[in-house]
């Protein structure tokens, strides 16, 4: 099976503090996750910096998609906690997209992307729709990584499919528009806010292609998360 990533955008919204919410992501949520579950390579989370709503992200790097369907996953979800549930339901959005890995310009020097040592500080979501399939989406894949390669300040481009996705919240309409989202999405990982801003990173990410480009969201790091397949969080005693 592929690689895997978790993308969720939420907005706390009137009925929950910021407070609230980054206890709960920080103290609960997250940990559950990164310091129990091998499956989840790397996790970090990043505020908007481009004055849009949902104003927070969480990005996951997974080993495989195989993992979202698995038991030890699925249980998270179904069995929350009491705080978890009240909280949810109080949330204005929580946007939960899984994908599916596509292509990946390579790993960089310049930073380690989501790890906490030395991690991307700034990321550019990019959803696009691509009316003749994965086909080309892959070929714009490759022609975004040739163009970015003469981008100072960029670090990394990553590409995925949308396998599922599940958008609730007090503020989203009821009806099955609401859960229409866009199939293809591209993560960039960049060193500052101007350079989303160039000529130089813009024209090298809407090549002459038939990409039809959706959103692009500007976030800022907020944490970069240690987990148990980083070897940097004691894994939980078996007794």
């Amino acid at each position: 099976m592929p690689l895997g990533f978790l993308l969720v955008t939420a907005e706390p919204g009137a009925q929950v503090t910021v407070d609230e919410f980054q206890d709960w992501y920080n103290n609960e949520h997250v940990p559950l996750r990164l310091n129990h579950l091998p499956s989840f390579l790397t996790g970090a989370r990043f505020t908007a910096v481009d004055s849009l709503t949902p104003s927070w992200l969480a990005v996951y790097d997974i080993d495989d998609t195989a993992t979202f369907q698995h038991e030890s996953y699925t249980r998270l979800r179904a069995n929350r906690s009491p705080r978890e549930t009240n909280l949810v339901q109080r949330l204005e959005v929580l946007d939960r997209r899984t994908y599916e890995f596509v292509a990946d310009s390579g790993e960089s020097a310049l930073t380690s992307s989501y790890k906490p040592t030395n991690p991307t500080t700034f990321l550019i979501t990019h959803w696009v729709n691509f009316p003749e399939g994965d086909t080309a989406f892959q070929a714009w894949s490759d022609e975004v990584f040739r163009a970015l390669k003469g981008v100072e300040g960029w670090v990394r481009t990553r590409t995925y499919k949308c396998i599922d996705n599940l958008k609730t919240g007090l503020g989203v309409p009821k009806g099955p528009e609401a859960q229409v989202v866009p199939k293809y999405l591209a993560v960039h990982e960049v060193l500052s806010l101007p350079i989303a801003a160039s000529s130089t990173f813009t024209a090298a990410v809407n090549p002459g292609s038939k990409a039809q480009i959706e959103e692009v969201r500007i976030w800022a790091l907020y944490r970069a998360y240690p987990s148990v397949s980083q070897g940097n969080v004691q894994p939980p005693s078996s007794t």
